[in-house]
C-alpha cells in the first residue's frame, strides 16, 4: 500500500511539474530573405506561456545579421537562434549580432505572461547587413566619382 501511495505522489508531482512548463504552441512567422531593410515581427498573446517561431534565409550578399527583442508584460523572455535542421542554438540571447553564411534559419522566441496580467507582446527586430567589402567599393567608387567631378569644375573653369 505504501508503494503505491509513494508510486502516486511521483506521478502527481511529474504532472504537475510537466504542466507547470509547457508552452502554448505559438505562431509560425516567415520574414523571407532579410534584407539592409528592418523587419518588425509581433505577436500579442493571453495564455500563460508561450513559444513562437520565426523563419528567414540569408544570401551571400547580406550576411551579418543584427536583432533585437522587447516586450510588454513577458518574463522570463528568451530568443534562441538555429540553423534549420540543426538542433543546437547558434546565439541565445535578447541582441543579436552574428556572422552567418547563406542558408535558412529560425529562431524560437519563448517567455511566460507576467502574472495578473491580461496579454502580454513581444516585438522582434531583424535585418542583414552588406558585407564589409561591398561598403568599401560603394566609398571608392563615391571618391572616383568626386574626383571626377572636381576635375570636371577645374576644367571648365580654367
Amino acid at each position: 500500500m505504501k508503494l503505491l501511495k509513494n508510486l502516486l505522489v511521483v506521478i502527481a508531482a511529474t504532472t504537475v511539474m510537466g504542466s507547470a512548463q509547457a508552452q502554448t504552441p505559438g505562431s509560425i512567422f516567415d520574414l523571407g530573405i532579410l534584407s539592409p531593410t528592418v523587419k518588425v515581427q509581433s505577436d500579442t498573446f493571453t495564455s500563460a506561456s508561450f513559444l513562437d517561431t520565426v523563419k528567414f534565409q540569408l544570401d551571400t550578399t547580406n550576411h551579418i545579421v543584427t536583432g533585437t527583442m522587447d516586450s510588454t508584460n513577458v518574463s522570463n523572455l528568451t530568443f534562441q537562434l538555429f540553423a534549420d535542421g540543426g538542433i543546437t542554438p547558434l546565439f541565445t540571447g535578447l541582441n543579436l549580432q552574428l556572422d552567418l553564411g547563406p542558408g535558412s534559419y529560425h529562431a524560437l522566441i519563448f517567455g511566460d505572461l507576467v502574472t495578473g496580467a491580461a496579454n502580454g507582446k513581444f516585438n522582434f527586430s531583424v535585418a542583414a547587413i552588406p558585407e564589409p567589402a561591398e561598403w568599401m567599393l560603394l566609398l571608392c567608387g563615391l571618391v572616383v566619382a568626386g574626383f571626377m567631378a572636381r576635375r570636371k569644375i577645374g576644367m571648365v573653369a580654367g
